[in-house]
């Protein structure tokens, strides 16, 4: 019958000590005493159940990586089984009756053994395994076990349970639990090169040949049993003679090695005259029980022997407590003389005789130096608080967690400024660091906040003059630290100034052109001042045909524009005022122009409703909403707009929905006491307050930060509710987008740059304040010459006068009247091809070449999807930057496909009762930290047309527009249809507004991915974008559109403007992106708006 084997048995003891010899045999263990873990395991497996396939599989797979079906596993398990039967038998007699089954629980005993005969085969089996582990006489605290023993009565107790071995039978989990941690490992953990095939306990060298100790470790006694194996002068049953016949002779080294230990131990331990009675021996004893060699300040007089047998072997590493050689004290030197750190030793410690002949000695001085000079081999035991800053010691890295490990061969050659928090190289002392930045100027002086700051600070007070000082011995402090503002308008700035970087204060050090003062710096002009003195020559487009150079790109002569939407329709036409005599040849892929500009005039019965699927409202907001004005006025269209003024319904009263109810935004439409219980009332402005006092404290953004989100901006610069409550939902009205993912760069590029040269946005507030009275701007150069170019001609007419005061404005039949009109004015011009229904499908580029004596000029080639390939001088995209990409696929212009764009659902609704809402304004807006039972169509936002556009409709009635989706659809592969699409407008308006009555007219449209995304690193794709351009077109192509720059109208109709003016004018490799190439330069201009009114008087 099968035999079962339990932990703690007599039977896994002798099985674990037959396979040890077994082990060595076949190779799979070197001797060592490290080589247990193995066998022990192997009888793990038993005891759990493994079966003998199951032992050579897991033995040949995991544990010594064999390879499948590997023969030696098979017959090792195969010898394994024999043994455990043949042990098994020896243990119970012969196996008694009949081969009953042997069952022994964990720690139990052994049920019948037969003879004193079979005992006794058993215990010089153990005796291999063990010296002096016998049982009998050797049994410290159950002598009465001796005589049982000898009688072949059955043990009184469990054997686990003797000489003081509680927790034997848990060692074996402990190894293996030991040995397979791997938790601690770092990343740096220095381990000796491994191939893979390595064997169990090998690790690529010889095994330990000395006890598991530090020479210089005081040991605990042993417990329960004395030294030697000797129990009151007893030697045990068996006699040590015969444990040391079986032993190997590597375990003999082994053995004696321990007694050495244990003499250096005792001679430590006792006193002289202990040593001495200890010397002579105990009674009946014949010799003294402790080496003389190691008698505490007692050296004998007669000559020392040589040196021990284990001194004179080969000391091979050892590896001790899971660490590899030379690493035995990296966290050990506690163990030590706690005084090694002041090079103080013990006086009482042992030393050799300085007399004392070499040859003759046992050569214990080179432990006795060990113990009496500090080594540098050591761990600091201040270690990271160490004061001292030439201590020799080893210390871990400053940037490390403490208690790291230390490998204290290996020196850092970083030293004390190492900032490697996985390093575990030897670093000297942390204090050398602090002497050293001691010595150094801080380099926040004057601004430091910090108040353990470790860097110098000068004791005098800063000079009122600043670092610029001229003032000869000048005992005040002088800040060394460059101003990071050019050019510097603070005149009492303390920091250090290049020449010409200051301004204001020390004006004979202020470069102007030329050598002179007569024109003022180009941050300090007055743009439209007619007295300012000699105008620049500005190559802009669009000043009512005034030419502004005589110079014209004569090559551009044949022009493509891709794209019939409000950009393209706009290239064309100023493409017509600047290059007259060209050939203009528009491609549009659908069968209408306009792009995303639809609007309908619907009717309702008894009158006409105006929906907008698109933008419904321009801004006149500067500079691009100027360039939009100023194409109004060449359009002659000013009768056909709807101003909204600012003193409206709708300019004063916008929404933001939030948690369940909506809530009035603060503003100038609003008592001051109302505004200030809506923002400490309101749980939409949580953490605002707090939020504004503390900004001002807050440090500016590093220099290495180039790009972050929106949301991320205003997280760290205000709260992160605020950006999850309110400037997500304001997102959500212009962008479609999510506010974590936005660049605050590209799309609010002023706060950006505000922030980077006043270090707070409330500081920068108050600075510009003054500004705003005064009707300057803070804005880029661009811009600034743009205003001054375009406000020459007054942009503000007689029928557009009241645009001076406008909030947003539109036109009677939609914003789609400004694509009708451009269109109908292109149509009638004999040098422009308006082609629809013709997409695009391939864009390519000729490289010039020569036919005969007469050379070609590069050239733009235009593959329809239907039809013959067409080729242009230039060519103008305003397509999106995906459609782009893939009509380029011969050109690597992979960063434009990196652009991701938004889809968004526009629900319009109209209800004939104008009473209907119980609020008005413009409407409102949802942002994303809004609760999902409150928002479960994903809706963006609610615009009141009836409020915001007034005049259009010829009808009463109200009419609203509901518009959902966007960055929350991202992951939807299908969209809901029109009449799913006006259900769950229909179910935010109930929810939301409570409104319940059916509307009399609906009108829904999907406009897939219409809003492109500036993501973080915009701007970095774009400059990369233009540099790819440029290399595979050559100035060829150029794009604009509402993919690089803006997505507004205003936007893409400056983008036009500004991509044809450069085509007009010169023959440079451009591309329409040369924006951001180089950062912009900001100025602080002033604006003065000129009216016909004005310009006539």
């Amino acid at each position: 019958m099968a035999v079962e084997v339990s932990l703690g048995t007599p039977l896994a003891e002798a099985l674990n000590s037959v396979m040890q010899p077994k082990l060595e045999e076949i190779g799979w263990s070197t001797g060592g005493l490290d080589d247990s873990a193995l066998s022990e395991y192997i009888v793990l497996m038993l005891v759990n159940g493994k079966t003998q396939e199951q032992i050579a599989a897991e033995l040949s797979n995991d544990l010594l990586n064999l390879g499948p079906d590997d023969s030696g596993a098979i017959e090792f398990a195969e010898w394994l089984f024999d043994q455990v039967k043949v042990l098994s038998k020896q243990l119970n007699g012969g196996g008694g009756a009949g081969g009953e089954q042997l069952s022994v629980q964990e720690g139990g005993a052994v049920q019948s053994i037969s003879s004193m005969e079979q005992q006794q085969s058993l215990q010089d089996t153990l005796n291999m395994a063990e010296v002096g582990n016998q049982t009998g006489a050797q049994d410290a605290e159950m002598g009465e076990a001796t005589t049982g023993a000898s009688d072949g009565s059955v043990p009184t107790g469990p054997k686990s349970m003797r000489n003081g071995r509680r927790n034997s039978n848990k060692r074996l989990i402990g190894q293996l639990s030991k040995a397979m941690d791997r938790t601690n490992d770092s990343v740096l953990h220095r381990v000796r090169p491994q191939q893979g095939t390595e064997r169990i306990n090998t690790h690529n060298r010889h095994p330990p040949k000395g006890p598991r100790m530090d020479q210089n470790r005081v040991q605990r006694p042993p417990i329960g049993r004395p030294m030697g194996g000797m129990h009151n002068g007893v030697v045990p049953i068996g006699g040590p003679t015969g444990a040391l016949m079986t032993m190997t002779p590597q375990q003999q080294m082994q053995l004696f090695a321990m007694y050495e230990e244990q003499a250096r131990m005792m001679s430590q331990i006792l006193s002289p005259h202990q040593q001495q009675q200890m010397f002579m021996g105990p009674p009946g004893m014949g010799g003294p029980a402790i080496n003389p060699a190691f008698a505490n300040g007692q050296p004998p007089q007669t000559q020392q022997p040589g040196r021990s047998l284990f001194e004179r072997v080969e000391k091979i590493p050892q590896r001790q407590n899971g660490n590899f050689p030379k690493r035995t004290q990296q966290n050990g030197a506690k163990h030590q003389d706690q005084g090694q750190h002041d090079h103080a030793m013990d006086t009482d410690a042992p030393h050799a005789q300085k007399d004392a002949d070499p040859s003759s000695s046992m050569e214990v001085e080179s432990l006795q130096t060990t113990l009496n000079e500090p080594s540098s081999d050591t761990v600091c035991k201040f270690n990271l608080t160490c004061a001292k800053k030439d201590c020799p010691f080893a210390h871990q890295s400053p940037a490390a967690p403490p208690g790291t490990n230390i490998d204290v061969s290996d020196q850092c050659t970083f030293g004390a400024a190492c900032k490697n928090r996985k390093c575990v190289a030897r670093h000297p002392s942390p204090a050398q660091k602090i002497t050293h930045q001691a010595e150094q100027d801080c380099k926040f002086f004057p601004n430091c906040t910090n108040p353990t700051c470790p860097f110098r600070h000068p004791t005098m007070p800063v000079c009122r003059f600043g670092a610029d000082c001229t003032k000869p011995g000048c005992k005040f402090t002088h800040v060394k630290t460059m101003c990071k503002f050019d050019p510097c308008m603070n005149p009492t700035c303390g920091f250090k100034h290049a020449e010409g970087q200051r301004r204001g204060a020390f004006g004979d050090k202020v470069w102007v052109a030329n050598g002179t003062k007569e024109k003022e710096h180009v941050s300090e002009r007055k743009f439209v001042d007619e007295d300012a003195g000699e105008e620049e020559e500005l190559i802009v487009p669009g000043n009512g045909g005034t030419p502004r150079s005589e110079k014209r790109n004569s090559e551009a002569t044949d022009i493509a524009v891709l794209g019939g939407g409000i950009t393209g329709l706009t290239s064309a036409f100023y493409l017509t005022k600047e290059l007259p005599n060209a050939k203009i040849t528009l491609y549009e892929g659908s069968s209408r122009l306009g792009g995303w500009l639809r609007s309908k005039s619907i009717d309702v019965g008894n009158g006409s409703v105006v929906f907008e699927q698109g933008p419904r409202t321009l801004r006149p907001n500067m500079p691009n909403g100027y360039v939009t004005l100023d194409l109004i006025r060449q359009l002659e269209i000013e009768d056909q707009v709807l101003v909204t003024s600012k003193d409206s319904v709708a300019a004063r009263n916008r929404f933001i929905y939030y948690p369940d109810h909506l809530v009035r935004m603060p503003g100038p439409g609003s008592s001051f006491f109302s505004n200030v219980s809506t923002i400490l009332g309101e749980p939409v402005f949580k953490g605002f307050v707090s939020s504004i006092f503390s900004e001002w404290g807050k440090p500016a953004r590093s220099a290495d930060l180039e790009d972050e989100s929106v949301g991320s901006f205003i997280a760290r610069r205000l709260d992160r509710t605020l950006a999850d409550n309110i400037v997500s939902a304001v997102l959500h009205g212009v962008y479609a987008g999510d506010v974590w993912q936005l660049s605050i760069k590209s799309i609010r590029p002023l706060v950006w740059y505000n922030e980077r040269r006043y270090g707070s946005l409330i500081d920068a507030f108050w600075k510009t304040y003054s500004d705003v009275l005064e009707s300057r701007r803070t804005m880029t150069l661009k811009d600034a010459r743009l205003i001054e170019n375009i406000t020459k001609t007054p942009i503000i007419t007689e029928k557009l006068k009241g645009m001076s005061t406008a909030s947003v404005y539109t036109f009677k039949r939609g914003i789609g009247e400004l694509a009708d009109r451009l269109e109908a004015i292109l149509r009638t011009n004999n040098n422009v091809t308006i082609l629809t229904d013709t997409k695009a499908h391939k864009i390519s580029y000729l490289s010039p070449f020569s036919e005969g004596e007469e050379q070609t000029q590069a050239a733009i080639r235009i593959t329809p999807q239907q039809g013959s390939p067409t080729t242009h001088t230039h060519a103008i995209s305003t397509l999106s930057s995906k459609h782009l990409h893939a009509a380029t696929p011969e050109h690597n212009l992979s960063p434009l496909n990196e652009i991701h764009a938004v889809t968004v659902m526009v629900v319009n609704l109209y209800f004939s009762n104008p009473t209907l809402l119980s609020v008005h304004g413009f409407g409102y807006l949802i942002p994303r930290s809004i609760p999902f039972d409150q928002n479960p169509e994903r809706a963006l936002g609610v615009v009141f047309d009836s409020d915001a556009t007034i005049g259009q409709d010829s009808v009463p009635g109200t009419k609203l527009t509901v518009m959902l989706g966007g960055h929350w659809w991202d992951d939807w592969t299908s969209y809901p249809d029109e009449e799913q699409g006006a259900s769950m407008a229909k179910s935010v308006l109930q929810r939301h507004l409570g409104i319940t009555e059916e509307p009399k007219m609906v009108n829904v449209g999907l406009q897939r991915e219409c809003i492109p995304q500036y993501t973080v690193g915009h701007s970095k794709r774009m400059k990369e974008a233009h540099r790819r351009l440029r290399a595979e077109f050559h100035g060829r192509l150029r794009v604009a559109g509402n993919s690089y720059t803006g997505v507004g109208l205003n936007d893409c109709v400056r983008a036009a403007r500004d991509i044809v003016g450069l085509l007009s004018v010169d023959e440079e490799v451009r591309t329409g992106l040369e924006g951001f190439e180089q950062e912009d330069v900001w100025v602080r201009a002033q604006v003065r708006i000129r009216s016909s009114e004005k310009s006539s008087s």
